[in-house]
């Protein structure tokens, strides 16, 4: 009994399907998620079967499939080109990040223009640097001129260098607006030899003083340390000739207009000696900032050039032709003007505390005006 139930439990079973090859399959009419998932990809449009593919004729499409960047939702998951990454392109402002793919294709990356550098803290011009190359306002004047700095994108508070004492160099070193004020006078010793070189006719033999030696102390002076002019000879003797250089500002002007303050000095009748002495010395005078001057320091037919010198550079004195002969004996109320009372006046305006002297700038009887500087 029990060997005929057992033969019957057996033949009741259905035979397992084969393949060509022998393996076993199961059979796609009896499993309904197989049988809907038409495109092979292993997921169904069946609810019941789990996750549903959400295009059934792509096998490329079917849920946690791989996005690709072709406007296509592959991973069934209601968006399409989701998390694809994005890319950086340009520096500073210019810097632009863009997705890598952009409506289902892929998206380029276009830096915005440079612009202008500004002090941000930014590389506006987008060349690599911040914040390079600018130039703040600037405070201060002569050596002390500063600039503001730009320092982290901040301008800085623009604060003056401190000031210097003041030396040869061409330079407003006490920050006080004035170059190398007070540096300008210096006596020179130098020789016709060179002054000739300056004017051909101041050679020391056709000419030791006069007009053409006039121009050539100008000309030594002007090239020479602080000073922007010069006169003399304050003394000479065989081929030494010695300068007084100082720092002055030329005029030229009409001996017309010198006639106006010393008629005398016309151009005509006097172009160079007492008279045009007092005209300059007056004109100069007259010019505010000023309080004497010398000169002509070179000429042409109409015009002088009359170098005047500022208060704090000259002083004028009075004094008398028997306190200069003491200093020159050939410095008297006959010989008045020349080379004997140029050394006199250098000599007594030395005494007195100063660089050197020239004039008389005005005469009458004994009595010599006189500029001093120092």
């Amino acid at each position: 009994m029990r060997r005929a139930l057992l033969l019957l439990l057996l033949t009741a079973c259905p035979a397992p399907a084969a393949t060509d090859d022998g393996l076993t399959v199961r059979d796609a009419g009896a499993d309904p998620c197989l049988a809907t998932d038409q495109d092979g990809d292993g997921f169904s449009t069946l609810a019941s079967c789990g996750e549903v593919d959400c295009d059934d004729t792509n096998i490329g499409v079917f849920p946690g499939a791989p996005e690709a960047c072709n406007g296509i939702d592959e991973d069934c998951d209601g968006e399409a080109d989701e998390d694809l990454g994005e890319g950086t392109c340009g520096v500073g402002p210019g810097q632009r990040v863009v997705p890598f793919c952009g409506d289902g294709a892929p998206a380029a990356c276009t830096p915005a223009p440079p612009s202008e550098e500004v002090c941000n803290g930014l590389d506006d011009d987008c060349d690599g640097d911040t914040d390079e190359d600018l130039i703040g306002e600037t405070c201060g004047v002569g050596a002390c001129v500063a600039r503001a700095e730009c320092n982290g994108g901040t301008w800085s508070a623009c604060q003056p260098a401190p000031p210097s004492a003041e030396i040869c160099n061409r330079i407003d070193d006490d920050c006080n607006g004035e170059v190398d004020e007070g540096l300008g006078t210096e006596v020179v010793e130098s020789t016709y030899s060179t002054l000739v070189g300056q004017h051909a006719q101041c050679d020391g033999s056709g000419q030791r003083i006069g007009p053409d030696c006039n121009a050539a102390f100008n000309r030594f002076c002007a090239a020479h340390g602080c000073s922007t002019t010069g006169f003399g000879p304050l003394e000479n003797f065989n081929d030494v000739a010695v300068a007084g250089c100082v720092r002055a500002t030329g005029f030229d002007v009409p001996y017309a207009t010198l006639a106006t303050f010393h008629p005398p000095c016309d151009g005509s009748g006097q172009r160079i000696g007492p008279d045009c002495n007092a005209a300059m010395h007056r004109y100069c005078a007259n010019q505010p900032g000023f309080v004497s001057g010398f000169g002509p320091a070179e000429q042409s037919a109409t015009t002088a050039l009359v170098q005047c010198v500022a208060a704090d550079v000259g002083t004028v004195v009075q004094t008398t032709y028997s306190t200069l002969v003491q200093h020159h004996g050939g410095c008297t109320q006959q010989s008045r003007i020349g080379p004997d009372c140029n050394a006199a006046i250098n000599r007594f305006c030395r005494s007195q505390g100063h660089a050197t002297g020239w004039g008389p700038v005005e005469n009458s009887g004994d009595v010599a005006v006189v500029t001093c500087v120092r």
